[in-house]
Formats: C-alpha cells, sequence, structure tokens
C-alpha cells in the first residue's frame, strides 16, 4: 500500500508540473494577445487622429478657396436674379434712363 501511495504521489506530482507548464504557457500566450490587442488599439488611435487630422488640416488650407467659391456662386446667383427681373419688365432699364428726353429733347414737365 505504501507503494502504491508513492505511485499516485509521482503520478500527482508529474500531473501538477505538466499543468504548471501548460499554466505557464497559456499565461505568457495571454500576456502576448493582450500586448497584440494593446499595440492595434494604439494603432487604431493613431490611425483616426492622422485621418481628423488631416481633414481638419485640409479644410483649414482651403477654407479661403471654398469662400472664394462661395462669394463667386452668390455674384453669379446675384446676376441671375437681375437678369430675370431685366427678362420679365425689360421697361423697367428705360425708367431711370429717360431714354425718350434725351433722344427728342422734349420735356414732359413743362
Amino acid at each position: 500500500m505504501d507503494q502504491d501511495f508513492q505511485k499516485i504521489l509521482e503520478e500527482n506530482n508529474a500531473l501538477l508540473k505538466e499543468q504548471g507548464e501548460l499554466i505557464r504557457e497559456n499565461q505568457e500566450k495571454i500576456t502576448k494577445i493582450q500586448l497584440y490587442i494593446r499595440r492595434t488599439m494604439i494603432g487604431k488611435w493613431l490611425y483616426w487622429i492622422f485621418i481628423i487630422a488631416i481633414t481638419v488640416s485640409a479644410f483649414y488650407v482651403s477654407k479661403p478657396y471654398i469662400k472664394s467659391a462661395v462669394n463667386t456662386y452668390n455674384d453669379v446667383k446675384d446676376n441671375v436674379d437681375a437678369s430675370r427681373s431685366i427678362i420679365s419688365d425689360p421697361g423697367s432699364l428705360f425708367k431711370d434712363v429717360n431714354l425718350i428726353e434725351r433722344l427728342f429733347g422734349t420735356n414732359s414737365d413743362s
């Protein structure tokens, strides 16, 4: 019985050593996985910071050009509106000019 007990203890000891090695290996793998996850998170943060920085700087650099384009658009819009008013009422061009008096020299006031 003493020998059986000794064999069981040796087997348990061997199993405990194997289990200890497996635990160490698993711990190393878990540590590597955690480091990988941490690195990828940092990489993703840097990626998005880079993308946002490029977008903001591109907007900042192109802001004068955008402002110029908006001003040009507003000028064209005003000209189109003026053209529409002329097309809808062409006689309004001659109200201020008083073209008939200039051509014929007549004075409608007297």
